[in-house]
């Protein structure tokens, strides 16, 4: 049998000493990330000595947490201050914008955004948040003429055929003459039509009626586009400006979540890609 000198056997001594110390000195492994969320952070650029990037930041909607990418908060970094949070996503790809895209001097196409405000929904029935916003009576007396005014009713309005997978509602005409000379004979003035006062509504509904979607533009009739898509760019219109818009009302029911969609109306036949993309979101983002 070989017999190791003495000297060699120091030596050997000595490294497992060190091998042993640098293992017990080893820094822990990082935690486990929950499993719906990005393993990859992308650092982005540096503004006013802050670096942008798309790590998940925690964001409270009552009692649920969401670990949300910076970079689709609408400030990049973490929330506005008070209730709900304000995201901002992009069209077409329905994607944050890159981070620090949006920081002065910002880098992306404004006219792209598509701002979303979520709220929790604790004091009102979360299942008719919809019709809420579909009708006046949440802000007219039981008794007032106001309350029957028919723009401002889905069940006073008339429904169209479908378009864009959304039913269009439309003013009735004839209640409208009548709510009209009610209006005249109490404040001598016939009720306000046109730009400011008249939109387009559309709905669509789920399997047992109630409705999903609820959205509001400006009227076609009023309000011309202000831009034109030409694949994924947009195009500015001479003398058609500001972009007629919309107001997009959806919800999130077994989390009480009330959630509005601001875009421009040119981006409306995206209406379903955009309910895909925040629902999936808030669906990957939710702390379990």
């Amino acid at each position: 049998m070989r017999v190791m000198s003495s000297g060699r056997c120091v030596m050997l001594a000595i490294a497992a000493a060190v091998c042993a110390s640098a293992c017990a000195k080893a820094p822990p492994t990082e935690p486990e990330r929950n499993s719906t969320m990005s393993e990859t952070t992308q650092v982005g650029r540096t503004v006013n000595g802050h670096t942008y990037t798309d790590a998940p930041v925690d964001v409270k909607l009552g009692p649920h947490t969401f670990r949300i990418p910076a970079n689709y908060l609408d400030s990049q970094i973490a929330p506005w201050p008070g209730e709900g949070v304000s995201l901002v996503i992009e069209w077409p790809d329905m994607g944050p914008s890159a981070p620090g895209a949006r920081a002065n001097p910002r880098t992306n196409d404004f006219r792209k955004e598509i701002r979303i405000l979520v709220n929790y929904v604790d004091r009102l029935p979360i299942e008719t948040s919809l019709e809420r916003h579909a009708s006046n009576e949440a802000i007219t007396p039981p008794d007032s003429l106001e309350r029957d005014d028919p723009q401002e009713r889905l069940d006073l309005r008339v429904a169209q055929p479908e378009d864009m997978g959304l039913t269009p509602y439309t003013v009735d005409e004839a209640k409208m003459a009548l709510f009209a000379k009610a209006y005249e004979a109490k404040y001598g003035t016939p009720p306000p039509r046109g730009r400011l006062s008249e939109q387009d509504w559309y709905v669509a509904r789920a399997p047992d009626g109630r409705l999903s979607t609820y959205i509001k533009c400006g009227s076609k009739a009023h309000v011309r586009d202000g831009v034109r898509l030409d694949g994924a760019e947009i195009i500015d219109v001479p003398g058609e400006l500001p972009a007629a818009g919309c107001v997009h009302y959806i919800t999130d029911i077994n989390d009480r979540l009330s959630i509005s969609i601001n875009y421009k109306r040119v981006f409306l036949k995206d209406w379903k890609r955009m309910e895909d993309a925040i629902r999936g979101v808030l669906a990957r983002s939710k702390v379990s």
